[in-house]
């Protein structure tokens, strides 16, 4: 568990070949940088598989979204996955994800705690749900970035931004 003064905690926890990393809190520079180190960790191994639970986090700068964004570059370096849940309830993730054109970006599941090798849903749930439909004009709630198993929807918009 990292703790950074008052204003933000993690907790790891392993879910079959799955690291699950619950954050809370505040993700400024401080945290980001205590965090960064044991991403950095995490995804320098084998093919790492991710989930980043975002729904205790109250506040999120340009420092934890760069932090996420190292994170996901190191697990496609690696032939892994990363993926954020919790976003639809977190809304300054959510918020700041949109602002900077990278909520397509990342993979987002429903629940973080699901038997990971069962592949689990991927999608946002409630209103940003609602809203990637929209977006996307496909049923689903999976945003359309590259990756498996989810064709492209023709029309679709598209975000360029490079993480």
């Amino acid at each position: 568990m990292v703790e950074q003064g008052w204003s933000f905690t993690s907790r790891e926890r392993v879910v079959g070949a799955t690291t699950v990393v619950e954050l809370g809190g505040e993700v400024d520079i401080l945290a980001a940088t205590a965090l960064g180190l044991r991403l950095d960790e995490i995804t320098g191994s084998g093919h790492p598989d991710l989930v980043l639970d975002v729904r205790g986090v109250t506040f999120i700068d340009c420092c934890g979204i760069s932090m996420l964004c190292r994170a996901r570059r190191r697990t496609q370096v690696k032939a892994g996955r990363l993926r954020l849940a919790g976003v639809a309830e977190s809304p300054s993730v959510l918020r700041l994800l949109r602002l900077t054109g990278l909520l397509s970006t990342f993979d987002l599941c429903l629940d973080p705690g699901a038997d990971p090798g069962a592949d689990p849903v991927f999608g946002l749930v409630g209103e940003a749900g609602a809203d990637l439909r929209a977006e996307n004009g496909c049923p689903c709630t999976r945003p359309h970035a590259e990756g498996p198993g989810h064709p492209a929807t023709p029309g679709a918009p598209t975000d360029s931004a490079v993480a």
